[in-house]
């Protein structure tokens, strides 16, 4: 009798544990997405100090995208934020504020699945909105010498997809990196100590390993040192596969939405005046 319990008991876990892994690898969206689905509000990002206007464009697919853009002041670049995912760009307006106040000219686009843009949300979608938004700058006219890429979270992944897809013959500005990861996978494998085949039912890598490594251009990375979402060693092994110039800044005390906080935004206010003041000494 206790076998026949046994053998039921472990049947069971063993279909339970095929179950869940079947589940991770047909709807990735029920684990690793937690998008925000209700409209971003630009009326509460303009009375608080986000001066922006809404721009529409298309991905290369055809999903009808946009974006809250400020423009810059005359001869100031222009950053591109991609958030995590998580919430929708109202929730992260607020850290280009100081930015916009400097005069760089700022762009938050929306992703597919997220706020009121509609599409589901997968690794190979998030780099085609990602690429939509840079070259909806490219038919305003702006290059790529002109263009910060910015990435928090996820946004790391599609930040860094644009710089290496579109960076190619004439590098962007700079890439500016908050709270990354190396891999999807790697992030994981730190996070769930349960024993799964994350190389099997992981189908969105999101590694950014194999895109930093074959980008030249100037690198900002901050992590957070208390971070338990991404770990700061996920960051640091990022910066350690970056090309220089790079510069890692991980702060003490932090954990993953709390960079703000701390005030980085004035870390990458001196990042992007020192970096200016270097490419001017170059032309």
């Amino acid at each position: 009798m206790l076998k026949k319990v046994l053998k039921i008991v472990v049947l069971g876990a063993g279909v339970a544990y095929v179950g869940f892994c079947l589940l991770v690898y047909v709807c990735p969206q029920m684990f690793f997405y937690s998008p925000l689905k209700r409209a971003a509000r630009i009326e509460v990002a303009q009375a608080n100090g986000y001066p922006a206007q809404r721009v529409d464009y298309r991905a290369a697919d055809g999903t009808p995208l946009y974006a809250w853009y400020t423009p810059p002041a005359e001869g100031m670049p222009i950053i591109v934020f991609m958030h995590g995912n998580s919430y929708n760009i109202e929730s992260f307006y607020h850290k280009l504020v100081p930015l916009a106040e400097a005069g760089y000219g700022t762009l938050l686009p929306e992703y597919r699945g997220f706020g009121d843009v509609e599409g589901r949300i997968t690794q190979a979608g998030l780099e085609q909105d990602a690429l939509a938004a840079v070259r909806w700058l490219y038919a305003q006219g702006v290059e790529n010498r002109q263009i910060y890429l910015y990435g928090m979270s996820l946004g790391s992944y599609t930040a860094a997809y644009a710089a290496a897809e579109l960076g190619t013959k004439v590098p962007f500005a700079g890439l500016i990196l908050e709270v990354p990861f190396d891999s999807l996978q790697e992030d994981v494998r730190d996070i769930v100590r349960f024993p799964l085949p994350l190389a099997w039912i992981v189908r969105d890598k999101f590694d950014n390993r194999p895109l930093v490594k074959k980008l030249h251009l100037p690198i900002l990375i901050m992590a957070a040192e208390d971070d338990t979402l991404v770990p700061a060693r996920r960051a640091e092994a990022l910066f350690a596969a970056a090309a220089q110039p790079k510069r890692l800044i991980t702060y003490k005390g932090a954990e993953h939405d709390g960079l703000y906080n701390c005030r980085n935004y004035k870390d990458i206010l001196i990042w992007l005046q020192n970096n200016e003041k270097a490419g001017s000494r170059t032309i």
